[in-house]
């Protein structure tokens, strides 16, 4: 999804498109998000209507959202390699690893 909305920078510093006519997008909420919010993401992501869109909810104090927030820690320095404009075509593998903590009772404290 976030590729077909080309909202960021980096897909386009990195060539990176698509042209699918679905996709999932997966979010850190508690709760579905509102239809316009919806419908801006069908219209952003240029696809036929809202059944072409699927989306993923993970509360940030579930153990998928525990896991979505420690599976960033490659992720975060990766982004960190390419702001410093280390050529990403140089990195041939990549591995992270950070505790998983147990779900959290509520928002702030799942954020650390």
């Amino acid at each position: 999804g976030r590729i077909l909305a080309q909202k960021e920078p980096l897909f386009n510093e990195l060539g990176l498109t698509d042209n699918a006519t679905n996709t999932t997008l997966v979010l850190e909420v508690d709760k579905i998000p509102p239809q316009e919010i919806i419908d801006k993401i069908v219209q952003d992501c240029h696809l036929p209507s809202a059944e072409a869109l699927t989306l993923i909810l993970t509360p940030t104090r579930s153990l998928a959202g525990c896991v979505q927030i420690v599976a960033r820690v490659l992720e975060v320095a990766m982004h960190k390699v390419h702001t410093l404009h280390f050529p990403l075509e140089r990195v041939i593998d990549g591995m992270g690893s950070a505790p998983l903590p147990p779900p959290a009772k509520d928002f702030v404290t799942a954020m650390g």
